[in-house]
Formats: C-alpha cells, sequence, structure tokens
C-alpha cells in the first residue's frame, strides 16, 4: 500500500486537483493507496513515520520543498539514524517553491507537470538512491541555511499568496535594508574558525528560494555536504548577491566560499533569527551540528 501525504494549501491550493488526478492515475495503473490530508504543521512528519512503521511500498508526497522536509523528516526518525529506509518516497512538485526536484531531475523549474509519467515512475518503481543531513537530528532533504536568506524566508511566507514561487525574491530588496551581519564559529569536520558571514548554507541539493543556483557543485548522492559560506558583504554587494545567484555569478565573488565536507557545526550567538531548513523555520540553538547521512532514501525518478 502507498501512502499519499497532501499539503492542502501548498501551492496556492493546487495540490487538491493533483491528488484526484494523480489517484486517478495510480487505480488505472492497478496501484493500490490510502490518502491523508494534512491540517496542521508537523502532520506530514507523523504521517510519513507512521506509514514507515506500517511497512508502506511507498510514500507519494505532494506539495513544495517544506512539505517534503517534514515527510522525510518522519521517514528518517521511523528508523535509526543512518540506517538505510526500506520505504522510497515519491516527490510530486506542487508547492509554489520545488527546489529540490529540480536537482533530482537535473532541470531547472519543469513548468509542464506530467500526472501520467509521474504516475509511471511509481509503477516501475524507477529509484535513484540519495543523500539526506540532518541539523540536530532534523532531517532534511535539500538547504539549511542561517542568515539573510533565512530572513528571508521568515518574509517571504507572508508573500507567498500573492506572488507565489517569487514571493521569495519579494522578499529579498524588504530585508536587505535591515540586514547585519553574524558572527559565527564554523566547525569543518573538526576544523573550527571564527568570523562574520552574510550568510551559511548547508546544502545537499543545489537551488533554494524558488529558483537560486546557490551551490551548483552539490551532488545529492556523493556522501558529502557542500557547504556555502559568504563573508561579510556591504549592502550595496548585497543588493547584487541575488540577482547574480539566478545565473550563478555568485561563485565568482571572492566573499563566497564553498566546502566539501561531512559534518559542520554552527555556533552563533543568541538572537540571530531562525534556522532554514527547505523553506520550514526552526528556533537557533547555540550550536546547529549538521551531519550527512549518506545513500540512505530512495526516490521515484
Amino acid at each position: 500500500m502507498h501512502h499519499i501525504i497532501v499539503n492542502p494549501v501548498a501551492g496556492r491550493g493546487r495540490t487538491m486537483q493533483y491528488h484526484s488526478q494523480i489517484c486517478e492515475a495510480l487505480s488505472q495503473r492497478g496501484i493500490s493507496y490510502t490518502s491523508h490530508i494534512t491540517a496542521k504543521i508537523r502532520d506530514a512528519y507523523h504521517l510519513a513515520k507512521q506509514a514507515c512503521l506500517q511497512q508502506a511500498a511507498g510514500i507519494i508526497g505532494i506539495g513544495g520543498d517544506g512539505t517534503i522536509q517534514e515527510i522525510v523528516a518522519g521517514m528518517v526518525d521511523a528508523f535509526p539514524h543512518g540506517n538505510k529506509i526500506p520505504t522510497p518516497l515519491g516527490i510530486f512538485p506542487g508547492g509554489s517553491g520545488n527546489d529540490f526536484v529540480s536537482t533530482l531531475e537535473n532541470a531547472k523549474h519543469k513548468k509542464t507537470i506530467s500526472i501520467s509519467h509521474f504516475a509511471n515512475t511509481i509503477a516501475k518503481r524507477s529509484l535513484r538512491t540519495v543523500d539526506i543531513i540532518t541539523a540536530n537530528g532534523e532531517a532534511f532533504l535539500n538547504i539549511g541555511n542561517i542568515g539573510i536568506d533565512a530572513k528571508i524566508v521568515e518574509s517571504a511566507a507572508a508573500l507567498k499568496p500573492k506572488f507565489g514561487g517569487q514571493a521569495y525574491l519579494a522578499a529579498v530588496y524588504r530585508c536587505i535594508v535591515r540586514h547585519k551581519n553574524i558572527l559565527a564559529t564554523i566547525t569543518v569536520d573538526g576544523q573550527p574558525h571564527t568570523q562574520e558571514v552574510t550568510l551559511v548554507a548547508v546544502c545537499n541539493g543545489q537551488y533554494y528560494g524558488g529558483g537560486l543556483h546557490i551551490a551548483p557543485g552539490a551532488k545529492i548522492n556523493d556522501g558529502k555536504i557542500t557547504l556555502c559560506i559568504i563573508d561579510r558583504l556591504s549592502r550595496p554587494k548585497l543588493m547584487l548577491l541575488f540577482p547574480s545567484l539566478l545565473i550563478k555569478k555568485h561563485v565568482q565573488l571572492r566573499e563566497v566560499n564553498f566546502v566539501e565536507c561531512t559534518e559542520v557545526v554552527l555556533s552563533v550567538p543568541q538572537g540571530t533569527g531562525a534556522l532554514c531548513l527547505d523553506g520550514n523555520l526552526y528556533p537557533i540553538e547555540k550550536n546547529i551540528v549538521f551531519k550527512i547521512l549518506p545513500n540512505v532514501l530512495d526516490v521515484f525518478i
């Protein structure tokens, strides 16, 4: 039995239409399923965890990156961390931001979504094994970040009903004028250093924020975290940063550095703001420990 988990408010409500079409397509292919509609934050987490414990044939998430983050966290917590998860995950990109799928399918933000093609991947059980990252034990699939981009996510949440997938970009300039850099101690595979940063992104996938290409070299199955550190930027340079992310020009800035590693510890002052994991916001603890869980999840592709 496949378990479908739907976030009815993702993608400005389009997910319920996708849900009915996917159910029909699965039925036509003789695939058994049961559906769950989330009603509040963390519902997707608990539903996914329970489905794994019930030995589901697969979980199908219909929503954006935030919905999938909750699902993945529940799947990981159903088993000892680091163990291969026996239940595969199907990701239907129904949200306003579907950044992990852009890396998974090796194509930037496809505009056409084929229900038939998606159902065929479930029927054929076409799978790819990928890594997961945890932040103080909370699993995520795509990118975790602190700094100005996390503050923008907080602002973008209020703008989503109006701007949809462009809400992140609409919030950028609102936050830049208020931005303060962060004094952080970053410990990479046991080697600490302290510096002022504008943002730190801990990446498994390549895209975030509705299409910003933050980590062009990141791979979702190499057993490595791709750490992007952007040193202290002046406000004029900060104004140029986000447009450059759309076309990968940020990699040419001297303030932008990439490191491949397996563990990162971020130590930041209290009051720094929120930790953003795939678009979901969490309180920042003084020390945030990021670890890679290599090759633990099969996804339909």
